[in-house]
């Protein structure tokens, strides 16, 4: 195995922050200095749509405020997802040389059905974006293309309590006229109703790693943000996914 690809353990304590970082990521890179990345994060509860998505058509706002779950909005496109202590984020930021975009959602899914193999669940994969486990819905996932990079991220629900998400985002089932992008209910499940036992986070990232070591033939080697990552997710923290402008109605302030 090569060292070429990077592991970025990095989390943010809000969900702004963590956002902001994932568009940092793409934003940097450089092809002179450009290392693959695969980073693994949790947020805490929080409900993010889509880019080009209306809140009010996606989110029970109200039971959001009574709980204290934030709103946010992400750059890449796709539904809306409900994050919380339960739900293991993967992101996979690569250059597009020698795998189409198409081949490279491939090869990403791919890593998820191979973590929950690791735990004895089987899986299928519902094009273009999702895996599922007896016609459940476990992951979705979305991505960015930028000039020639990809960034792709999933959405993988461990713990994750599937009561609350059926509550904070009861809105998306219901049919709506509108331009805006709209998600595609479907039954949900998580890796513990999967196995019939607990499993903890920890275990899970640690599976997480081992799954795409063997899926992307390379050794994931610890690594901090750049300072350019750092730079530009401070910048777009403070600019942008801060700004109730962005996370409720998709507008730059």
């Amino acid at each position: 195995m090569s060292t070429d690809w990077r592991l970025l353990e990095f989390g943010c304590d809000s969900v702004y922050g963590n956002l902001a970082t994932e568009e940092a990521l793409i934003e940097c890179c450089q092809s002179d200095t450009f290392r693959p990345t695969v980073r693994i994060w949790i947020n805490q509860a929080a409900a993010i749509v889509g880019r080009y998505q209306d809140v009010a058509l996606e989110v029970d706002e109200e039971y959001c405020v009574r709980n204290c779950i934030p709103i946010a909005r992400r750059f890449t496109g796709g539904g809306t997802v409900y994050h919380d202590d339960g739900n293991l984020n993967l992101t996979i930021l690569s250059e597009m040389r020698d795998i189409d975009l198409q081949g490279t959602r491939l090869r990403n899914l791919l890593i998820v059905q191979e973590l929950l193999s690791q735990f004895g669940v089987t899986s299928s994969i519902n094009p273009p974006n999702a895996i599922l486990v007896h016609g459940k819905k476990i992951s979705g996932t979305s991505a960015a293309v930028r000039r020639d990079y990809v960034l792709w991220h999933a959405s993988i629900l461990i713990s994750t309590s599937l009561e609350s998400i059926a509550q904070a985002l009861s809105p998306s089932r219901k049919p709506a006229r509108t331009n805006c992008v709209r998600s595609h209910w479907e039954p949900i499940t998580n890796l513990v109703s999967s196995t019939g036992r607990p499993v903890e986070m920890h275990e899970a990232e640690k599976m997480i790693v081992i799954a795409a070591e063997k899926i992307l033939g390379n050794q994931l080697e610890g690594s901090a943000l750049t300072s350019c990552e750092e730079r530009t997710a401070k910048r777009l923290h403070n600019q942008k996914y801060s700004s109730a402008e962005w996370n409720r109605k998709g507008l730059m302030p």
